[in-house]
């Protein structure tokens, strides 16, 4: 697909340079002769080594005769120890940006064509960019990441080192379907975390007027937040290769896109106002392909390759059925400035929906009634509801403290939601008694009782305040001011499900995150005794605060930066990343810790989720 990609570029670049030099055969045209061509590069290679053993917790309870819990497991698969390297990024992006306006007022080739339009077109250019990332984790990082010694099914090993079958089937039943199993599961992570090159944008922009237009794979970011994103939901976050310590701008995910913005100008007392609308047709979405399993990454109780549940991952087509698109209003008053923005996207998370078959979880007289083909016991299936952004920010700054204040409030309609009776077939499908959970409806049989428990959406309030401030704090650095920007985050769910008791099982109802907390090896009913694994998933808040930190400042003529990274999520969930970075152009060094605390897995920004994984890296970077 990279290839293909790169050889249509090519020939399209190729047809363009002829074309350009189509009128002009008897002379050479210099394309660079007043800079019109301008190239820029950044490299950089790190290595990230964990400083504590990912979890690996198993728990022994009982909760009595008819619902007997053998076991709890929380754990991070692979199980990886402390000292050993998680990440070796390497990391290339080269951009070109060629301004065509001289060409076109020389009449070079069919660009003369645009001076014959009843308007007048101007900066007119063009922009390319390449990016490559690489990372050697697999190739010669520690035996859990580059062989597939845990990618085996456990039969006596230590339980964090291998891969528990599907009790149903015992599946992988036999020597070839486990040699597949692995062998497709190894391949993959290597597919999706090894290497990958991509013509990342590649846009036109224009002037006409008071119009302004750009065509192509592109990056729009709305809004007025930092690492954390509110109404900039328009592109995708992609933290398949190398999870969210990845700055936000090397994850956003270009998408094929139209963006026109036309001046307003002044109205009474608004100045400079504009209004601007974007169309876009593509398929990417932040969870496809999302993170492989056995990645340093994947989230707790996720990351070993399923053996009891299939998943299947839809994405949007490229049809103007499946269009998303919206606009913005700006403009300046009262020393402020303001947007009004409305857009329909794809958010990172997908929609969960969960099938089993009527038999479930075990038909010991006939497998066949209990599994799908492939011997598994449910099916998920992933996909990406259409929600509505509405919203608007303020911006002014406060000159007797050095400041600015940020400010966004946005109404998520329809964004995915979950919880534990829509995802768990041991509640929507083996709820205690014949009465099923979601609906009410009384059933005589477990044969005829729910298969699926539906796809889960919602509404919530969301809103931020954040500020940035320029200080001189002379006992810390005599010579050059702190900057410092915090940020405050808060979202409550609008009719969020009531936390209670399921009846007769080992889980709560109500708002979850769709990772499990923990696993429980449950029996139930005629099975009691048979080893069923269920989900225990994560709660979700109804009301939830996020509270972010970032202090810098810079010593020796702004050769050495240190930094101070804060997140603390109220629901009792912290990073800490104290960082210092070395300048000598075109060269950077930089050292970063980070901290992540969580004494359990919480919801809200999911910040806890990779409470197992802090480490240090060191980075080199070369920048032109």
């Amino acid at each position: 697909m990279v290839r293909r990609g790169l050889r249509v570029w090519g020939i399209v670049c190729f047809v363009v340079v002829s074309l350009l030099l189509w009128s002009a055969t008897s002379r050479a045209v210099p394309l660079d002769k007043d800079g019109d061509i301008k190239l820029g590069l950044r490299t950089y290679v790190n290595a990230r080594i964990g400083t504590e053993d990912t979890d690996s917790e198993v728990l022994f309870k009982s909760l009595g005769a008819n619902n007997l819990v053998t076991q709890e497991r929380s754990r991070t698969y692979p199980f990886s120890a402390a000292g050993h390297l998680r990440q070796n990024r390497g990391f290339i992006e080269a951009e070109l940006n060629h301004d065509l306006d001289r060409l076109r007022k020389e009449g070079v080739g069919p660009l003369s064509l645009l001076n014959n339009l009843p308007f007048n077109v101007k900066d007119l250019e063009y922009h390319l960019t390449y990016r490559g990332e690489f990372d050697g984790l697999y190739d010669w990082g520690p035996r859990e990441y580059s062989s597939a010694d845990q990618y085996v099914f456990c039969g006596g090993r230590n339980q964090i080192e291998c891969i528990n079958p599907n009790p149903a089937t015992n599946s992988p039943p036999d020597a070839a379907s486990r040699a597949r199993f692995v062998n497709s599961a190894r391949r993959r992570l290597r597919r999706l975390g090894t290497e990958r090159q991509r013509l990342f944008q590649a846009y036109i922009d224009m002037s006409a007027g008071k119009f302004f237009i750009r065509f192509g794979r592109q990056i729009l970011a709305w809004g007025e937040t930092d690492g954390f994103r509110l109404m900039d939901q328009i592109n995708p976050i992609d933290s398949s290769f190398g999870g969210f310590l990845i700055s936000l701008d090397e994850r956003r995910v270009p998408i094929d896109m139209l963006r026109v913005q036309y001046d307003v100008g002044t109205i009474g007392p608004v100045t400079d106002s504009f209004l601007e609308l974007y169309g876009a047709i593509d398929d990417k979405v932040g969870y496809s392909p999302g993170t492989p399993a056995g990645s340093p990454w994947t989230l707790p109780n996720l990351g070993a390759p399923s053996t009891t549940t299939q998943t299947f991952v839809l994405t949007p087509h490229r049809t103007f059925r499946d269009i998303r698109g919206g606009g913005r209003f700006v403009f300046n008053a009262v020393d402020s400035t303001f947007s009004i923005a409305h857009y329909y996207t794809y958010f990172d998370t997908p929609a969960v929906q969960v099938f089993v078959r009527p038999a479930f979880p075990v038909d010991v007289a006939n497998p066949d009634n209990a599994a799908f083909p492939g011997g598994f016991s449910a099916q998920a299936v992933l996909s990406p509801p259409l929600v509505q952004v509405s919203g608007a920010s303020a911006t002014f700054a406060v000159p007797s403290f050095y400041s600015v204040v940020r400010s966004e409030l946005a109404y998520f309609k329809g964004e995915p939601r979950f919880r534990q009776e829509q995802l768990d077939p041991f509640v929507f499908h083996l709820t205690q008694g014949t009465t099923d959970f979601l609906t009410g409806t009384h059933f005589n049989d477990r044969i005829n009782q729910p298969t699926t428990g539906g796809r889960g959406q919602g509404d919530s309030i969301n809103y931020v305040l954040g500020a940035d401030i320029n200080r001189f704090i002379r006992a810390i650095n005599p010579n050059q001011t702190l900057f410092i920007s915090t940020q405050f985050f808060f979202k409550h769910l609008l009719g969020a499900g009531e936390r209670r008791q399921v009846p007769g099982r080992p889980v709560l109802t109500g708002e979850v995150l769709p990772v499990p907390a923990r696993e429980l090896n449950v029996g139930v009913g005629s099975a009691k005794n048979f080893g069923a694994v269920e989900p225990s998933f994560i709660t979700q808040p109804t009301n939830q605060f996020l509270h972010t930190l970032f202090v810098t400042t810079s010593y020796m003529s702004g050769q050495v930066n240190p930094s101070f990274l804060f997140f603390y999520d109220w629901g009792g969930a912290f990073v800490y990343q104290p960082s210092v970075t070395f300048v000598r152009d075109p060269f950077r060094f930089a050292i970063d810790y980070s901290i992540l605390d969580a004494r359990s897995y919480k919801g809200g920004s999911g910040v806890s989720l990779l409470k197992d994984r802090d480490n240090v890296q060191f980075r080199f970077e070369y920048v032109i």
